[in-house]
């Protein structure tokens, strides 16, 4: 497997676009769709069987057709060129929104996000997380550069077949996320969706409007960021969110609830929260400790291995007989400045590579 991450870049109109990914990233996605379903399988014991998945997929088509018919006309082109079927595809997009319909631990699935908010002007504002999955994932992650002809021009990482996980545009809008298990999870748009119309804002208002003004299928951690330094943390249930901004200096974000108001639809294991609120606090004492809060600075404190190897970094390993999942990519985004960098996980193992995305 190359060092570097894949990139892609794609125009046209939505259907071509959504053609370019399917045809040239066809195997990856045809095998990670049938990887992401054994790993349903497997997961839940059963439970989430191939037709209970396409049951609660058919409530995710209708909100997402109705939040971006563009969009869903672009999957629909990668999941033709792809040879995959719609809901395959869709599951696949919904991944983590489907981890609400068991119990999910942390051992598995969790990134860690950072907040750098810089002068008023937006110098010096970057963010930043660890994409960490099950290594199913790492085969399949690759860069996407999206050039439209009505909306920003964006760079973003995701995982083949899906619309898209983090990234930034030539408006200097970027965004990244952590997962949420809320209580209220039910049909609604899914969060590559929502990353994407993050990705095709001017501006930072609008950006927020996207994540809040329609139904969640679930909820999510978002962090966005704009050209002035603007930075705002969403925290999202399927129906509800809150606010929280770094306007106190740097601040970092996990897997679980921060605002008292959300605690309550905190739906992950008691007793696989401690692995979250441990990476929540040591990357926040990372930040705090810091004098020099650039990229290489978020880089090292993403290659973090403190409570190995459930720390902010993790490789594939067992731990007490369970899989930890791994870092599948590193990123840290320089809205302001238009640029990003990314790297294969496990970061600090790897070469970061610097793109500008105007």
């Amino acid at each position: 497997m190359s060092q570097t991450l894949p990139l892609l870049e794609v125009s046209g109109s939505p259907t071509e676009r959504g053609q370019a990914h399917g045809e040239t990233f066809k195997e990856l996605i045809r095998d990670l769709v049938a990887i992401n379903f054994e790993d349903m399988v497997h997961g839940t014991q059963g439970y989430l069987a191939k037709e209970r998945v396409y049951e609660i997929v058919s409530t995710y088509a209708g909100p997402n057709r109705d939040y971006a018919p563009h969009l869903f006309e672009e999957m629909e082109g990668i999941a033709e060129a792809a040879d995959v079927p719609v809901e395959d595809l869709l599951a696949l997009n919904g991944f983590l929104e489907l981890h609400d319909y068991y119990s999910d631990a942390f051992l598995v699935s969790g990134c860690t996000s950072f907040m750098v908010p810089g002068s008023t002007s937006g110098e010096g504002a970057l963010i930043a997380q660890n994409y960490d999955l099950s290594s199913i994932y790492a085969a399949a992650a690759i860069l996407v550069k999206v050039k439209n002809d009505h909306a920003p021009d964006a760079l973003f990482y995701t995982s083949a077949g899906m619309l898209g996980c983090a990234g930034v545009n030539d408006a200097g809008i970027g965004v990244v996320i952590n997962n949420l298990v809320p209580s209220d999870a039910s049909g609604g748009v899914l969060y590559p969706f929502i990353i994407r119309r993050i990705l095709e804002s001017v501006r930072i208002g609008d950006a927020i409007d996207a994540v809040i003004a329609k139904p969640r299928a679930s909820g999510m951690n978002y962090v966005i960021c704009d050209e002035n330094g603007e930075i705002y943390d969403l925290e999202t249930t399927a129906r509800d969110y809150e606010v929280l901004c770094p306007f106190d200096g740097p601040m970092a974000h996990s897997n679980h609830y921060l605002t008292d108001r959300l605690k309550p639809f905190e739906r992950r294991q008691w007793d696989q929260r401690g692995q979250s609120i441990l990476r929540w606090g040591r990357a926040t004492r990372l930040l705090k400790s810091c004098d020099k809060r650039n990229a290489d600075a978020l880089k090292n404190m993403l290659s973090d291995r403190v409570n190995a190897p459930v720390g902010i970094c993790r490789r594939n390993e067992i731990h007490n007989g369970e899989v930890c999942g791994q870092t599948i990519a590193g990123i840290v985004l320089d809205p302001p400045g238009r640029k990003a960098w990314f790297t294969r996980g496990p970061t600090g193992e790897n070469e970061w590579d610097e793109y500008c995305v105007n």
